[in-house]
């Protein structure tokens, strides 16, 4: 009779520890997402040469050069944007490495790239966009650079375009590559 009394004293316990563990909280993934929009960007210089990239002014190994994208957002609505009255927020309506997607992205030379590329020309084909999960936390979208630029002073325009109109541009500050 002891025996069965440990027994069952045991399997209570169990059901109250795994009852205890089960019980939801509130910070899910799944949960219903305010839709965000972007309003502006600000572009950075990224450092990629250490064990983990970071935001710089300092010069940067041209070989080792991420143009970072942070987005400005707002959940408000624009004048000309009904979306948030008529419908509703869906759950996994927009994920937050999406935000960007809707537009094409273009990126210029402020300065002059090589001998061959002058100032003022786009050089979107010398970069590739970056998963996220390889920026810094406070960086939302980048671009690394797949062909260096010859040393010296450089500075880069991101431009977001909705369709054939342009929406937001930011200029990197002046980098010196070596």
């Amino acid at each position: 009779m002891k025996n069965l009394t440990s027994r069952l004293k045991l399997i209570i316990a169990t059901y109250l520890i795994v009852a205890s563990c089960s019980f939801e909280d509130n910070d899910s993934w799944d949960d219903n997402v305010i839709p965000v929009t972007i309003k502006d960007i600000e572009a950075v210089n990224i450092d990629n040469s250490g064990e983990f990239p970071k935001v710089t002014a300092d010069p940067i190994k041209k070989e080792a050069y991420m143009l970072g994208v942070r987005w400005i957002t707002t959940t408000a609505p624009s004048d000309d944007d009904d979306i948030f009255i008529t419908d509703i927020i869906q759950e996994n309506q927009q994920t937050y490495n999406s935000l960007s997607n809707k537009y094409k992205k273009a990126i210029l030379c402020n300065t002059k790239f090589n001998s061959e590329i002058e100032e003022g020309k786009y050089v979107s084909k010398f970069f590739k966009e970056i998963n996220r999960n390889y920026l810094p936390s406070d960086v939302d979208e980048g671009f690394v650079l797949l062909e260096a630029p010859t040393p010296g002073e450089h500075s880069f325009r991101i431009e977001y375009y909705e369709g054939e109109t342009l929406k937001f541009y930011h200029d990197t500050p002046l980098i010196n590559f070596y």
